[in-house]
């Protein structure tokens, strides 16, 4: 995993999930925001996919690969799905469906980091 990659996705996704905390408070339907902070979500996970990949077929893995690799396609379907969901329910937990998603991406990326780093 890339230390600085892992952390600008974690800071990412909380930042994403505050923002669609105050608009669940708020009574509010998912807007534009909601899908630029998925959709930037999306780019740095793909863009860990690519380099993680890259540094497992250099043999710089962990050594349970089959998990981290389940980790690391699984992850990318995550702000699909909360962006799908969250533009079909109109209410206000249409970005509480994003809140979850962006907590579920961040907790991913730390259970990732503890796979490579062999902190099981």
């Amino acid at each position: 995993m890339t230390n600085w990659l892992a952390t600008t996705i974690i800071v990412v996704s909380l930042l994403g999930a505050a923002y669609s905390l105050v608009a669940v408070l708020r009574d509010r339907a998912m807007d534009w925001g909601h899908l630029i902070a998925l959709g930037l979500v999306e780019v740095l996970l793909v863009l860990q996919a690519v380099l993680g990949f890259v540094k497992l077929a250099d043999d710089q893995g962990p050594k349970d690969s089959a998990t981290f690799v389940g980790y690391l396609l699984g992850i990318l379907l995550i702000p699909a799905a909360g962006a799908g969901w969250g533009m079909l329910e109109r209410s206000r937990w249409g970005p509480g469906v994003i809140v979850v998603a962006c907590l579920s991406v961040a907790v991913m990326i730390v259970r990732m980091d503890q796979i490579w780093t062999g902190d099981v």
